[in-house]
């Protein structure tokens, strides 16, 4: 009996702990964790493209950046915070250089690769928050914005976003999808409900506005996941 109790309980502790690994699971979308290799680069966790590009408003002053050697489209070079740690991240140098009135280097993140030439979205409407792990050098805030492509909502920039302030080190920042706004100057307004229901890409920035000095630094992300 003493056996056959032991067993039972085996049992019911293991199907318990597989109860709430699926639990946690339908509770977190890991949008990408950067331990996903393609064609030797990374790519998100359901296999969407993740590429570097800059924008400036002075083509004389073009933003730079360095990410993984050879790669094309660039994209992020992935490193190991922790010498012991197998985890890896996605790391990328950068250079805003002034005078600049808006400029800036993003990290776009495409939850699944296309599909005949066309975007595919996630549904994220039943998400309360979009975490990521970020280490930054050289600015005091970072943007993240949240994309459509190819549902309707097609915009060459000016989705909804948010900025927020960093600090020193690694550190997990966790934003509201309540909180992401459209910039002031997009005339054309998006449905967020709608966005939510076919996002495509995230985009994380190093930015620079009314820029007057050159910036540079190093930004590393990791762990970009949704959470209800």
């Amino acid at each position: 009996m003493r056996i056959i109790s032991s067993v039972v309980i085996g049992a019911m502790v293991a199907a318990w702990i597989s109860a709430s690994a699926i639990h946690a699971a339908e509770d977190r979308l890991v949008y990408a964790d950067f331990e996903r290799i393609e064609d030797n680069r990374p790519v998100s966790n359901q296999g969407g493209l993740i590429q570097l590009f800059g924008y400036q408003e002075s083509a004389s002053h073009k933003s730079t950046f360095k990410g993984l050697d050879g790669a094309n489209p660039p994209t992020p070079e992935l490193v190991r915070i922790k010498k012991d740690d197998p985890n890896r991240a996605a790391k990328f140098d950068y250079n805003l250089l002034a005078p600049n009135a808006y400029t800036g280097v993003v990290l776009e993140i495409h939850g699944h690769p296309d599909a005949d030439g066309k975007a595919v979205a996630d549904d994220v409407s039943a998400y309360k928050a979009l975490l990521m792990d970020v280490y930054a050098t050289g600015v005091d805030a970072m943007r993240i914005e949240i994309i459509s492509h190819g549902f309707g909502m097609e915009l060459q920039s000016g989705y909804p976003q948010m900025t927020f302030k960093v600090q020193p080190g690694m550190h997990t920042y966790k934003a509201s999808l309540k909180a992401f706004e459209q910039p002031s100057w997009q005339d054309v307004h998006l449905d967020s409900k709608k966005l939510l229901k076919n996002l495509t890409s995230v985009n994380l920035s190093a930015f620079c506005d009314q820029c007057e000095i050159n910036k540079m630094g190093v930004i590393v992300v990791d762990n970009v996941v949704f959470e209800k």
